[in-house]
């Protein structure tokens, strides 16, 4: 992997840099330097990767900033936002369960005044995230530039959610604290709506799911795996959510109608007097839980009219849900498989290919055997992938690739690196079935293979056998040393190989300027071509001692018939 660059250069233009401030000055207040650099656009930002391309682009739209933002403006792709954002999916996460859970279940208590002490510290934060919204740029997607002017950025937030933050982001349990009555005669429903308001926080949870997908895509997570997470989110706090209004929907017909609990005998919270928070929740829970499955009613049927009206509701978006979650799933799965979709789609056409020309069935083996073996039950267009890369990126995926064809290769160790990249990029891949003659003795040259996987057999030109070879072997080469010289030996596939093809021009490029490694080459042919050129003379020498004997006789039972 290559090393990151640092850039050792001083910027030549410092002025530009921070908007009139000379050097003296910024060098007496760093820290006032580093902020606004930390607020200034970063490279590292998921989002800056999308609209800026390159760091001359970069380095623009930093000056811009300088130049036309004020001091207190933070640019949205910026270190300090996403530091901002990562901390609000924290809270986030944890307010859309404290939230509603305090509101129903202690806030709108209806046995006594309680107060919310636990959501304070994060009303404060709600309070912190609408005041760097208020100072954050937005990005203009017509114009594909980031707005810096702060009457634009504020008329911006309070078209979305500004009016909803603030609103969701007040203890209204304390400012009404003299209003406050548990459900009976002169309490307030008012009051009672007023206090249920913050659980509206529950709509940020779109602005949640886009930082979630913006942390995925900064740590370059797989798209199926964002789907996942966030689906089994969203599905969790649907249902906990649907079980915190199950609650406190009694409640609020008993603020409608004026009466205490024990004068609202059809309000199923009427069975659990007395029992606390915890059983208060699970049997909320089941009646959600059983509503939305479509299973039953729960413990407790329905005789209220808002009961009944509820549990319809949920009957109605349990479906809904399902269909959702099906259809979500059946994306994920769909995405996930598509390679192997694909893949099956070739074998189909190749099945149809196979049955209009009537080929044989062991042609047809050998066909199917190929492509699974090829493609691995995954089908991509790896030519359309590489083409659409720079050659330095080429470079490093070929030479990945063939990692373990460079470590298996005795000639390859210790080579240099700008060597071994060009014999590698020049590597073709080829497949051969067992049986497959790979090369044929007597014939001309222009080649040489690199052995990746699989056995080969090497035989005479008179079909003797000399060796196998295995992973990491090559042959070939003795082609290649000798301007028309004809191949010595066949090669035969055992079994099922991945070889490496070097082409004689590659070959004198890549491998024909490197002495040491040419000589080397040069020496280990030399040797072949006389282990093969003696192993052939044996052998046929024996054949025509065999071919001798089989005349006598043949001439011997002729003369006796005689």
């Amino acid at each position: 992997m290559p090393a990151q660059h640092k850039c050792a250069l001083l910027s030549s233009r410092p002025n530009n840099q921070f908007g009139g401030f000379s050097s003296e000055s910024v060098g007496c207040v760093s820290w006032f330097r580093k902020l606004r650099l930390w607020c200034s656009i970063s490279e590292n930002h998921p989002k800056c990767q999308q609209y800026f391309i390159g760091m001359a682009a970069i380095t623009k739209e930093r000056r811009r900033q300088f130049r036309l933002a004020s001091c207190w403006i933070i640019h949205p792709f910026s270190d300090v936002r996403f530091m901002w954002e990562l901390l609000m999916i924290v809270i986030y996460l944890i307010a859309f369960v404290t939230i509603p859970f305090m509101i129903c279940f202690i806030i709108m208590d209806y046995e006594a005044i309680y107060y919310d002490k636990i959501n304070l510290a994060i009303y404060a934060i709600c309070w912190l995230d609408i005041i760097i919204n208020c100072i954050t740029g937005i990005h203009d997607s017509k114009s594909m530039k980031v707005v810096f002017d702060q009457g634009a950025i504020i008329k911006s937030y309070m078209k979305g959610f500004l009016v909803l933050d603030i609103v969701t982001s007040l203890p209204y349990d304390h400012i009404t604290a003299a209003w406050r009555k548990v459900p009976g005669p002169g309490a307030s429903l008012i009051v009672a709506v007023i206090n249920v308001l913050p659980t509206l926080k529950i709509i940020r949870y779109f602005t949640l799911h886009s930082y979630i997908l913006q942390l995925f895509a900064h740590s370059m997570n797989n798209n199926w795996s964002y789907q996942m997470s966030t689906t089994l989110l969203l599905s969790g706090y649907v249902i906990y959510w649907f079980s915190c209004f199950c609650y406190i929907i009694p409640i609020f017909t008993m603020y409608i109608l004026q009466v205490t609990i024990e004068n609202c005998p059809d309000c199923w919270i009427s069975n659990i007097q007395g029992q606390g928070i915890a059983a208060k929740f699970r049997h909320a829970l089941y009646i959600v839980v059983d509503n939305f499955t479509a299973s039953g009613y729960g413990i407790f049927p329905p005789i209220a009219e808002g009961h009944s009206l509820f549990c319809t509701f949920l009957l109605l978006a349990g479906r809904i849900f399902e269909c959702y979650i099906t259809i979500i799933f059946l994306q994920i799965k769909s995405n996930s498989q598509e390679p192997e979709a694909k893949f099956q789609e070739i074998i189909n056409q190749l099945s149809a290919y196979i049955w209009q020309k009537q080929l044989p069935p062991y042609m047809k083996k050998r066909l199917l055997l190929y492509y699974r073996f090829r493609f691995r039950k995954s089908y991509f267009r790896e030519r359309m992938i590489l083409s659409s890369l720079p050659d330095q990126l080429r470079q490093e995926i070929v030479l990945y690739s063939c990692q373990r064809l460079v470590e298996n290769v005795a000639i390859f160790q210790n080579l240099p690196q700008d060597v071994l990249t060009s014999i590698v990029t020049n590597l073709k891949l080829e497949l051969y079935l067992p049986n497959d003659i790979i090369v044929k003795a007597s014939t001309h040259g222009d080649c040489m293979f690199f052995l990746s996987s699989g056995t080969v057999a090497v035989f005479t030109p008179t079909g003797k056998e000399i060796c196998h070879l295995d992973d990491g072997a090559y042959f070939g080469e003795v082609a290649l040393l000798v301007q028309d010289q004809r191949r010595v030996a066949s090669v035969v596939a055992i079994d099922i190989c991945e070889v490496y093809r070097l082409d004689r021009r590659d070959f004198r490029k890549s491998i024909a300027v490197q002495s040491d490694l040419f000589a080397k080459i040069e020496r280990i042919a030399t040797e072949r071509m006389e282990k093969t050129v003696l192993v052939e003379e044996q052998h046929k020498r024996l054949l025509q001692q065999k071919s001798g004997r089989f005349s006598s006789l043949t001439r011997g039972r002729y003369y006796r018939k005689m």
